[in-house]
């Protein structure tokens, strides 16, 4: 129930995105996940939206075609390229996250405070279990990713 929770919370978000703004969910994933840190890697965005860095090669690559963002060299290690958003990318940015929360809306109504109370609590215990999962496999997770909260991207994402 909770990856089907999810997974039609993306498709209603990936629906009203692309007839607002024509942008597929792997885009407008992108777009927020270097509206929260910029000049990072491609393997840092995978790490970001949660796939693997392969995957965002075509993507990354139309989106620049497309104007969303630009690739630099990374002056520390030229094999690596930093992904940086372009003006376009930001203009969309907080009409982006405003779908987003009207879709959430949508999805927690009629849900009562003490069952969202209950479902965070659910929920957050088992980011913590699995992440120590993780942790224990020897893989890094990034704990302050969604924790340090910077910006209007980061707040309306984590929110619940």
């Amino acid at each position: 129930m909770l990856k089907t929770s999810a997974k039609t919370w993306e498709k209603a978000a990936e629906i009203e995105l692309r007839e607002r703004f024509g942008i597929t969910g792997a885009k407008w994933k992108i777009i927020v996940a270097l509206s929260i840190k910029e000049g990072i890697t491609q393997k840092h965005i995978a790490d970001m939206v949660f796939v693997e860095a392969p995957t965002l090669v075509p993507i990354i690559d139309k989106m620049e075609r497309e104007g969303y963002l630009i690739r630099q060299t990374d002056p520390q290690d030229r094999r690596n390229n930093l992904i940086f958003m372009t003006k376009k990318s930001k203009d969309i940015v907080d009409p982006i996250i405003d779908c987003i929360l009207e879709v959430r809306n949508m999805g927690l109504s009629k849900i009562s405070k003490k069952d969202m109370e209950i479902a965070k609590k659910v929920l957050s215990q088992i980011v913590n279990n699995t992440e120590e999962f993780i942790r224990q496999k020897g893989e890094n997770t990034d704990p302050n990713l969604w924790t340090d909260l910077q910006n209007k991207s980061q707040k309306t994402l984590v929110k619940l």
